[in-house]
């Protein structure tokens, strides 16, 4: 257990097992980076779209197939005002868009911060198998050493529900009433069914632990109740410290020890560390720092390259009680926001807090990742006017979150251009040591109006059309500027409708691209479990640049002929992308004569066959 060499990336975590297929999956996040977002559909589709060092190598095409497959089939729910504005807009991101869900928890005082997936995976005999990730890690690029509980499991015939599933399954139910905008019918039929079955599915638990358990806070207004039993030994591994919680470890448990991260040991008091057993941090060289200072510091400490992890070990007798999930060790995290934490249960021996902490030669085990923290004589106070921009970003990002912002789109004076403006239910009350302006995330920093004042976007074209709002908060505070951006996600009336559509014909602009991307399309197949080394050699050995017409031709009408024998819904796929390429008025160069003759007899023949 939290062995450094056992690492999984979440791409290979998203992944069906083999002979199964995506139902539908939930994600729950605190920030999201929206070009990880749009990579998630490649876990679901392809069996290895990444490198061996796990940089994601996804062929544009790959990625567009795989968001239109699975647009209804995921829905990721994130702290609302913690999307990431991205340095430059994909297009893809319409794609993306009805899938993602800000929320904003019941404490006023707290954040939505579990890091859970739940994923439905339905197999070849209609048997039906989940899998549940409880993660330390946000939907972001950050570079930290995270952790991951891994749990498969069956849904079981049973009428009566497991009584630990319950936390589980009533996160999950929650998320719909937390989210800002309502859910598509798609994404609230997929959460409710996953509500109800989680609650009759039978987990393995993971060697060597014997039991486990679920843990929420924060849905109803209430602290979790996970560590009021007194322990032997606690450990605390946690990013984020709070005086009082550690000094609460500390008055239950004979021994406690702490791992953080630098700063967050300084900060607090001498007599609290020297209580403690013993405290450690992590190696220098893997705890640097994001040096992004576009970020503000509350967004920053969560983009460490180093320690994220979030684990609480507690000895009881001959058992050890291992949490694993979202929770800091901070007040706010057990009193006010929203976490998700799994517990799990084994002997002492295997998994308790010596065995964590101890170091055995010729073996790399957490404990050589750490050094001894050495105590101050006094706590190091952390910079008083960054606390105070902390406070006003969470103060004016919930208030511009809960306003009832809206995106109203009206047809321009232009052909293809917009009028958009930004509807409120009621103002966004702002601190007054903050400046706020706000832009569509495809449009220009320049085009950026101040909040305050009615925000009315003019001739925009198609392609800048979003739900997407930037904003950027300022604030001057012991004369040292401060910034803070975040996307904030809103719903948006009276746009076109085809803007998916859009996106599609502008990325088969050519003979070749068509060719090549019904050549994915039926090279995938309907499972998705195709190797992208295949998918792309057969892509080459078709559209190549060593390729003529003739032979083009001729190994798309074999390839389109093998899904016909295999299974001619396959071909469903390539009629949608034809239809769509169809109501375009310059299609004919894309759709020739030729091209025609070829497709027309064989979908008309998998037609037929699909209606007998």
């Amino acid at each position: 257990m939290l062995k450094p060499g056992d690492r999984e990336h979440l791409i290979e975590l998203l992944r069906p097992p083999v002979g199964c297929c995506l139902d539908f999956a939930v994600g729950t996040t605190f920030s999201l980076d929206l070009v990880s977002a749009l990579l998630l559909p490649l876990s679901f589709a392809f069996c290895d779209w990444q490198k061996p060092d796990g940089e994601l190598a996804a062929d544009p095409l790959a990625l567009l197939e795989a968001l239109r497959r699975y647009g209804d089939k995921y829905a990721v729910f994130c702290q609302s005002g913690q999307i990431r504005l991205p340095a430059k807009y994909p297009p893809l991101v319409t794609f993306l868009e009805q899938s993602i869900y800000g929320v904003q928890p019941p404490d006023e005082q707290g954040v939505f911060h579990p890091k859970v997936w739940a994923l439905r995976f339905q197999e070849g005999d209609a048997s039906v198998r989940y899998r549940v990730l409880c993660l330390s890690r946000n939907l972001t690029f950050d570079r930290s050493w995270d952790t991951a509980v891994i749990l498969d499991g069956v849904l079981t015939e049973r009428e009566l529900a497991f009584a630990a599933n319950h936390p589980l399954a009533d996160l999950i139910g929650a998320l719909p009433e937390l989210a800002l905008r309502p859910l598509t019918r798609a994404h609230a039929a997929g959460v409710a069914r996953l509500s109800d079955e989680l609650r009759r599915v039978r987990f393995d638990v993971p060697k060597p632990f014997k039991a486990l358990a679920f843990w929420t806070g924060g849905l109803e207004g209430l602290p979790t109740r996970a560590f009021e039993q007194a322990a032997r030994k606690s450990l605390i591994i946690a990013p984020f410290l709070s005086n009082d919680v550690v000094k609460g470890f500390q008055d239950l448990s004979s021994e406690t020890h702490v791992v953080s991260r630098l700063e967050a040991l300084q900060e607090l008091p001498p007599s609290t560390l020297q209580a403690c057993k013993s405290a450690f941090q992590l190696l220098p060289d893997l705890q640097s720092e994001s040096e992004d200072d576009t970020l503000p510091r509350e967004e920053v400490l969560e983009s460490l390259e180093g320690l994220h992890a979030k684990v609480f070990v507690r000895d009881q007798g001959w058992e050890s009680h291992v949490f694993s999930g979202s929770f800091n060790a901070t007040n706010h995290a057990l009193r006010h926001n929203v976490e998700f934490m799994v517990q799990l249960t084994g002997p002492r021996s295997d998994v308790g807090v010596d065995v964590l902490l101890r170091q055995v030669q010729g073996e790399l085990l957490f404990a050589d990742l750490l050094k001894p923290y050495e105590a101050a004589t006094v706590s190091v106070a952390p910079d008083p006017a960054l606390r105070q921009f902390d406070d006003l970003v969470r103060v004016a990002k919930r208030a511009i979150s809960v306003a009832g912002g809206r995106v109203v789109v009206a047809t321009g004076q232009e052909p293809d251009r917009f009028d958009v403006a930004i509807v409120w239910k009621a103002p966004s009350i702002l601190p007054n040591e903050i400046d706020a302006k706000a832009r569509l995330i495809t449009l220009p920093p320049d085009r950026a109006l101040d909040l305050s004042a009615p925000l009315s976007f003019r001739a925009v074209s198609f392609e800048g059309l979003t739900p997407l709002l930037g904003i950027e908060i300022t604030a001057k505070l012991n004369g040292k500027p401060m910034t803070c951006e975040f996307v904030l996600d809103l719903p948006m009336e009276g746009a076109p409708e085809d803007r998916q559509d859009r996106v599609l014909r502008s990325m088969i602009s050519s003979r070749e691209q068509l060719l090549r991307y019904i050549l994915f399309l039926l090279a995938a197949g309907d499972g998705g479990e195709l190797s992208s080394h295949h998918i792309q050699q057969l892509i080459r050995d078709g559209t190549g640049a060593q390729s003529s017409k003739t032979m083009a031709e001729t190994r798309l009408v074999e390839t389109m002929l093998r899904a016909l024998h295999r299974s001619p819904d396959q071909l469903e796929r390539v009629n949608s992308v034809i239809d769509v390429l169809r109501r375009e008025s310059t299609s004919s160069a894309l759709l020739s004569a030729e091209f025609n003759q070829i497709w027309e007899p064989i979908w008309q023949t998998a037609e037929r066959a699909r209606n007998t």
